[in-house]
């Protein structure tokens, strides 16, 4: 079972990269000047900085897990509403099912073995 949950937070490392990416592209793509700046650079620094500082696994400021659910809803579902608004509808809630499914299997491999796996 251990194996599952390092396999999972692997996943959840590529889904965070994912995301960013995802979050710069529709930004630069989708969006007209001077908000396309905003949406693709600034929106993934600020998150991405969030998530190091409040999120990451090993981070001396890691938040709890109440703060840490709810930091992940906010960006993965700005990500996902981002998609379906933009893109896809049908990218967006895969995206959204994935995001979910994973986040309940980290939050259950954090339980069991802690975060640091």
């Amino acid at each position: 079972m251990h194996i599952l949950f390092q396999i999972n937070a692997l996943l959840r490392f590529l889904i965070e990269m994912i995301t960013l990416i995802t979050l710069a592209f529709v930004g630069f793509t989708k969006y007209k000047l001077p908000l396309n700046l905003l949406m693709g650079i600034l929106v993934p620094i600020v998150i991405y900085v969030i998530w190091s500082i409040c999120m990451a696994p090993l981070s001396p400021n890691r938040v709890d897990l109440r703060l840490r659910v709810t930091i992940e809803i906010i960006i993965f579902g700005l990500c996902s509403y981002m998609i379906i608004t933009k893109v896809s509808v049908r990218v967006g809630t895969v995206y959204g099912v994935v995001v979910g499914l994973n986040a309940i299997m980290a939050h259950i491999g954090d339980g069991i073995y802690g975060s640091s796996l």
